[in-house]
């Protein structure tokens, strides 16, 4: 007799991440898994004037739309080689973040380092308007499929 193997255990394990800047605008979202709209709160994002992609900062009692999705250890390592995790500009942390259906889940987020903070003056003063969501605007595609990104 065959033993039985589980086909999910044959699955390789994924984590949730959540995209808030450049993960949306360029796309790398659509070739992933469990894709939703998400609301991460007690965070703002910020987009300095000057910049190219937006940062985020912990504040309580402020919220944004973002997209979460799922990935591979692999891609997580990617995303933590693209993020700058290793040359300490930003930080993986684990957040609670509500779905569209009311679900709450843990999912990865990164978020600038003290040391960047430091480096480039970050306050949540720097942009009151959420201006990336101009940023997002450009993208039809995106905000046909996920119009809460720029609500």
């Amino acid at each position: 007799m065959c033993p039985q193997y589980s086909h999910s255990a044959l699955l390789p394990a994924l984590s949730s991440i959540v995209g808030y800047g450049t993960f949306i605008t360029h796309g790398y979202w659509k070739d992933k898994l469990h894709v939703q709209v998400c609301l991460v709160n007690d965070f703002i994002r910020i987009f300095p004037k000057g910049n190219w992609f937006p940062y985020i900062l912990h504040c309580i009692k402020s919220s944004f739309w973002a997209l979460k999705f799922d990935v591979s250890k692999e891609e997580l390592n990617e995303l933590d080689r693209y993020e700058g995790v290793h040359a300490g500009l930003f930080k993986r942390i684990e957040i609670l973040i509500f779905l569209k259906d009311n679900r709450k889940v843990n999912a990865f987020i990164y978020i600038p380092t003290n040391k960047t903070i430091k480096t480039l003056n970050l306050n949540p003063n720097i942009d009151k308007t959420d201006r990336w969501k101009e940023e997002i605007k450009k993208f039809p595609e995106v905000v046909k499929k996920f119009p809460e990104l720029i609500l």
